[in-house]
């Protein structure tokens, strides 16, 4: 009886260049900003149309690219483009990460990992490629990237000469936030209020705006002693109770 080829996710389609020329058709597409054809993207990043045409597959299976005969980035797919575009490396490890976890086939990869307490790279390609129904024959640098990605996104990691499952780095909503949002430090705002504790006594310097009609002048110096009487009596009332 003929048996199908293994595939842990039907969709799921190996790209077919290093991570590095992925990620440039990844920054190509969200550059453009729209709907691109093949011809589009080659003269925004410079590749050849054959470079590009054989990655978009594992682009719309991981869902970074969506459309028909012409391509768009996804929101997932512009953010992790820009990213790559300013190398601001944090956004781009926390962008894969959240990408991965949302792919059925890269989460049984890693599972693969996990249930075997680490892999060595050469049988984790081996995986990927039994798992994706390639062929023996077929070119492995699909899968090498494979394995950079899931790096770079920080659910694997080198240890004892073997790659292992970790943890991505965890994004708190404050970090969503960026970096121009400014952020309490609850330490600094206890030192401040001991700070002021211990060097009490102090004094503090009331500034009164008086708004008058001309009528009110005659009296107004009295009414100003009243007020300043109060005070005074006030702060001589406070220290008699302590």
């Amino acid at each position: 009886m003929a048996t199908s080829e293994p595939n842990n996710n039907d969709r799921f389609k190996p790209p077919g260049s290093s991570i590095d020329e992925v990620f440039k058709v990844v920054q190509g597409y969200a550059s453009f900003g729209k709907a691109g054809s093949l011809s589009d993207i080659a003269k925004t990043t410079g590749l050849h149309e054959t470079s590009i045409s054989r990655n978009v597959g594992f682009l719309l299976s991981i869902g970074i690219l969506e459309g028909g005969r012409n391509k768009s980035s996804t929101e997932i797919g512009k953010k992790l483009g820009l990213a790559l575009m300013h190398n601001v490396s944090e956004e781009v490890e926390s962008t894969l990460a959240e990408i991965v976890a949302k792919d059925e086939f890269l989460k049984s990869v890693l599972a693969a990992v996990r249930i075997r307490k680490g892999m060595d790279e050469t049988s984790l390609r081996a995986h990927i490629a039994y798992s994706a129904g390639l062929s023996k024959t077929g070119s492995t640098t699909g899968t090498g990237a494979v394995v950079e990605l899931l790096k770079r996104s920080g659910h694997l990691k080198a240890e004892d000469g073997k790659l292992v499952v970790s943890a991505p780095i965890a994004r708190t909503p404050s970090d969503e936030a960026g970096p121009i949002q400014e952020r309490h430090d609850p330490t600094a705002i206890q030192s401040v209020t001991r700070m002021v504790e211990t060097t009490a006594p102090f004094s503090i310097s009331i500034k009164i705006e008086v708004r008058c009609e001309p009528s009110d002048l005659d009296d107004l110096g009295l009414k100003l002693r009243k007020v300043v009487d109060d005070f005074s009596k006030h702060g001589a009332d406070s220290a008699g109770e302590e």
